[in-house]
């Protein structure tokens, strides 16, 4: 029992110091929401990963979509999460599930992302902030035949190839092709 006590005061203790260093917005911009465990299999699903492709988890939170999919479809994870007590439960888990030669973690604000070498873009943010990745799609050089699997939100802008819905939580699971 002292030792959950010790982890979540580290938690807290990490979460105050991201707030100092990166501000609020990043705290506040995309919640941690996590998804259904079906849901993010529906996702992956509808991205058809390819071995050896490179996956992309923006605001990947604790990893779970990120290592899921280099587990179970063998391709390259790169994932980008701001709040440091989840970018280092990401990097845990993919330690703890064998797979962290194979997933780069950044602790980094994903819309300075290099995203040109991106296969599949996977994002479960709030919708002010889908728009933002929108725009940025359209603003970065991005590579041909790319997907975008949003989970939750659709972006205003672009049409989607596929949706589907996931009826456990009531979202709709986006498909877009660059």
């Amino acid at each position: 029992m002292l030792d959950l006590f010790v982890v979540i005061w580290i938690i807290l203790f990490l979460s105050f110091l991201t707030i100092i260093i990166y501000g609020f917005p990043a705290i506040l911009s995309a919640g941690p929401i996590p998804a259904h465990k079906k849901g993010i299999g529906k996702a992956l699903e509808l991205a058809k990963i390819k071995p050896g492709e490179k996956f992309y988890d923006l605001g990947c939170g604790d990893g779970r979509v990120l290592v899921k999919a280099v587990k179970k479809y063998d391709c390259y994870g790169v994932g980008y999460e701001l709040v440091f007590p989840y970018y280092l439960l990401a990097k845990a888990r993919a330690k703890l599930y064998g797979k962290s030669d194979k997933i780069d973690m950044k602790c980094k604000n994903f819309f300075k992302a290099d995203l040109q070498n991106a296969d599949v873009i996977f994002c479960f943010l709030t919708p002010r902030l889908m728009q933002k990745i929108g725009k940025l799609l359209k603003e970065t050089e991005i590579k041909k035949g790319a997907r975008l699997v949003s989970y939750g939100f659709s972006i205003k802008d672009m049409e989607p190839v596929e949706k589907i819905k996931h009826s456990k939580e009531n979202w709709n699971i986006y498909l877009y092709k660059i």
